[in-house]
């Protein structure tokens, strides 16, 4: 298989064997890999809560509308944001001390990222966590076909309820859902608009 055919051949599955257990290990290994996920200046502004206990998946359940998607996966994952992880000096201090900058680069970068944000102070509100929740997400949707699994990634849920539920901080800005298990039946093949309706080339 090539990796375009891997890519192309992800498709949103809702039919989860209920019987099939995905280990501890290969959760963590999922969302390891898909940290690898690019963020805005590498703020890494995610926080990913995983859902394998069935009584609480049937809960969850009920706040998406009875989809049972949710109550079947093997793990459900919900992936929020927290603005406050767009904090430029704990980034520049994470960024030394793992060699990405030096430390005699260190005032320059910052320097760089306040004129940056000067210029989208969007970026490190509600619509950076949507850019930078949405890389992370795609990726983990790739990472879990990686390891066998299938997806079916969800915005039709009762975010306030979810949160509630599960005791979450206000902190966190819920942005998806997304149940992942073993695949009963393939999803829905891919029918997708005709490039000359999205797509522009400039060449001069």
């Amino acid at each position: 298989m090539t990796y375009l055919t891997f890519l192309n051949d992800r498709r949103s599955v809702r039919d989860f064997d209920p019987n099939y257990s995905i280990s501890d290990q290969e959760i963590a290994e999922m969302i390891t890999h898909a940290a690898n996920a690019p963020s805005s200046n590498n703020f890494q502004p995610w926080k990913i809560v995983a859902v394998t206990n069935k009584a609480k998946q049937a809960q969850l359940m009920t706040f998406a509308y009875g989809q049972k998607q949710v109550q079947d996966a093997s793990v459900v994952f919900l992936i929020l944001g927290e603005k406050k992880r767009y904090d430029i000096d704990k980034i520049m201090t994470f960024n030394v001390e793992h060699a990405i900058i030096t430390a005699e680069e260190r005032p320059y970068k910052t320097k760089r990222v306040h004129e940056y944000l000067r210029l989208h102070p969007e970026d490190i509100g509600i619509q950076g966590l949507k850019f930078d929740l949405g890389l992370f997400s795609m990726n983990l949707m790739h990472v879990v076909r990686a390891f066998g699994y299938d997806s079916v990634p969800m915005r039709g849920v009762d975010f306030d309820k979810i949160n509630a539920y599960l005791s979450l901080s206000d902190d966190y800005d819920a942005m998806l859902l997304l149940p992942v298990g073993k695949a009963l039946k393939p999803g829905h093949p891919h029918v997708r608009y005709p490039l000359a309706s999205f797509f522009t080339h400039i060449k001069s």
